[in-house]
């Protein structure tokens, strides 16, 4: 584990050669649905492009960066729930000109009233070094400061350890959400002074 300096930051365009990648991970199922693809690797060029463009929920605009030693040791994508539908309809309308027989749809991820952790990743030469927590913590604390009251999340039936993470995080399952044909808890974090 390193010792080095650890520098949080928004993210920029330019991050999106080393960022996207971890972040098609982490969106997983979500990922290889919208792209219409069987790898990660080849979901990678449209989340660059809306990564690197502004105004959709995959846009550079709403990651945050964790960098060590210049390197990227993880992101993480996070919105206001209430926006969630608006950032939407741009990645909608870029799927439609790329396949205009396509007819994509929205599954809505979070709630309205909600802070919204849409995507966690960590580098896997920094995983197991509590980054994850660091960045959760850092979006809850600018979630607070911006106003809101919950922080939400899904988390994969499949993945009970990251599940033990956010419950430790202190986030709770208040329900259950299908997206991209794929079965999520949704869990939510009260936020305080």
């Amino acid at each position: 584990m390193s010792h080095a300096p650890i520098h949080l930051r928004s993210a920029h365009s330019a991050d999106a050669g080393r960022v996207v990648p971890l972040l098609v991970e982490a969106m997983d199922h979500v990922a290889l649905q919208l792209a219409g693809v069987d790898t990660w690797q080849a979901a990678v060029p449209l989340f660059v492009q809306m990564f690197e463009a502004g105004g959709n929920r995959y846009s550079h605009e709403y990651v945050l960066v964790m960098e060590i030693d210049g390197d990227i040791a993880g992101a993480l994508l996070a919105y206001p729930g209430r926006d969630e539908a608006a950032l939407a309809k741009p990645v909608l309308a870029l799927l439609r000109e790329r396949d205009p027989t396509a007819e994509p749809r929205h599954d809505m991820e979070s709630a309205l009233d909600e802070f919204y952790l849409d995507a966690l990743t960590v580098a896997p030469a920094h995983r197991g070094g509590g980054h994850a927590a660091r960045l959760i913590e850092a979006a809850c604390e600018y979630a607070l400061e911006h106003g809101h009251t919950r922080a939400g999340l899904l988390v994969d039936l499949d993945k009970p350890r990251v599940k033990h993470l956010y419950q430790r995080l202190g986030f709770a399952v208040d329900g259950e959400r299908m997206v991209a044909g794929h079965r999520y808890e949704h869990m939510v974090r009260h936020l305080h002074v």
